[in-house]
């Protein structure tokens, strides 16, 4: 019995050890356990991915309850990628900018606005004299001291081609002793010569100065072998009325020499008369130039 009893007391005596020893080593491996808890519970609530995000700030911030506001940093630079992303629709912000930029070329041709109010008040007041030019000689309907010059110097225009036998002159002949020249095929018959001038001229004028310096031979139109004008510059006379109906008027013509050959200028008076629909000189060729 004794040794039964004493075999109790070893067997309770090693338990009470080893109930005493798992006791004393207990503490030692639950207290990693809870430091490693807390730390692990921390980054289980961000995300796995998120754990290399507080080891990089662990060099900042040695202790280990650091980490754990390191994990709610951790949710800023979501919150800093949630801004980011909401950046990248503020690029094509910057598409909307360029209509912006595309306003300041637009805002650019303003500043040459600001000349045009000079500018075209120049052609604005020239504008009357550029509208009378603009109407052909020819087609005058609306006569005047500004349209009349224009119309003059058709006439002239046509005298001088007819007055030099046009262009080709024709051949050469002699005639009761003078020397002759056939005009050119453009102007070679009266017909022609004739419709020719009336462009400018009323048919009286024109026939009258036919009549006067061109003989027809073979029926062709020749002239005299000779060349004539006048050194009157009609494109810098003015005209001013001095007479006018609603069918005939009269305009008195200030013509000037070139300046060189220091003369006064000419006062020639040239008379018009309204052909259908047109405005016509009445004056023949000859007698104005």
């Amino acid at each position: 019995m004794k040794l039964n009893t004493k075999l109790s007391a070893l067997c309770i005596a090693a338990t009470l050890m080893s109930v005493a020893q798992a006791a004393a080593a207990a503490p030692a491996v639950t207290a990693p356990a809870e430091a490693t808890q807390p730390s692990v519970a921390s980054p289980a609530a961000s995300a796995p991915a998120q754990v290399p995000a507080p080891a990089a700030s662990a060099p900042a911030t040695t202790p280990a309850p650091a980490q754990a506001p390191s994990a709610p940093a951790s949710s800023p630079p979501a919150a800093a990628a949630g801004s980011a992303k909401a950046a990248t629709p503020v690029a094509p912000s910057a598409p909307a900018q360029r209509p912006s930029t595309s306003l300041a070329p637009a805002a650019a041709p303003i500043v040459p606005s600001t000349v045009k109010p000079s500018k075209p008040q120049q052609p604005s007041t020239s504008a009357p004299a550029a509208a009378a030019t603009n109407v052909k000689p020819t087609q005058l309907d609306k006569l005047n001291h500004e349209s009349a010059v224009p119309l003059v110097l058709e006439a002239q225009s046509r005298y001088q081609y007819a007055i030099s036998g046009g262009s080709p002159v024709g051949k050469s002949f002699q005639l009761n002793g003078k020397s002759y020249r056939y005009l050119s095929e453009d102007i070679g018959t009266k017909t022609k010569l004739i419709s020719y001038l009336t462009q400018a001229y009323t048919k009286q004028a024109s026939e009258q100065f036919v009549g006067k310096f061109f003989v027809e031979v073979n029926g062709r139109l020749a002239q005299l072998n000779a060349d004539g004008g006048n050194l009157l510059e009609f494109n810098r006379a003015t005209a001013k009325m001095v007479t006018m109906t609603p069918v005939k008027r009269s305009y008195l013509l200030t013509v000037p020499y070139p300046a060189q050959t220091k003369k006064a200028n000419e006062k020639i008076t040239v008379n018009f008369e309204k052909v259908g629909s047109y405005w016509k000189i009445s004056s023949a060729p000859h007698v104005i130039f």
